[in-house]
């Protein structure tokens, strides 16, 4: 029975019957969290989101007037050498909310919605000032372009 199943297996591969296709969530994305003397964590719900756009760098400091600012880049995987050539454009759009010492959001409904049209390989810096000096962390939330 186990040599059939192989028998099979191998048949439907080799006439193109088999395919694997990845199962994207378009209310999924991806998350990265961060406070002051802290590092930055990512956390992701679509792995096709993930496979999509990379983290490279995020710095969170106070400016002159005592205000926090994130800059995060990030990088259109799609056009590395190890994506087999691919170049396809990648769009998501993100927020930063800003969250006060208790972890709540500080002025809720003032952060917008902006969207990103990243070219293959090609990264973006997006900064962010806190809207209040009782900012101590943000998060930062990516997710598909509708």
């Amino acid at each position: 029975m186990k040599c059939m199943l192989i028998v099979v297996v191998a048949a439907l591969i080799a006439v193109g019957g088999c395919r694997i296709t990845k199962v994207c969530n378009s209310d999924g994305g991806m998350e990265i969290a961060q406070s002051e003397n802290a590092a930055a964590e990512i956390r992701s719900s679509d792995v096709c989101f993930s496979d999509g756009l990379s983290v490279e760098k995020t710095t969170l400091v106070r400016n002159k007037l005592g205000f926090l600012t994130s800059t995060v880049t990030v990088r259109n995987r799609h056009g590395d050498p190890e994506d087999n050539g691919r170049e396809d454009p990648f769009s998501f759009r993100y927020r930063f909310m800003w969250l006060n010492a208790n972890g709540a959001e500080v002025l809720p409904g003032d952060s917008i919605w902006r969207i990103v049209t990243l070219g293959g390989g090609a990264s973006e810096r997006i900064s962010d000032t806190a809207p209040t000096k009782e900012a101590v962390a943000y998060v930062l939330r990516f997710s598909h372009s509708r």
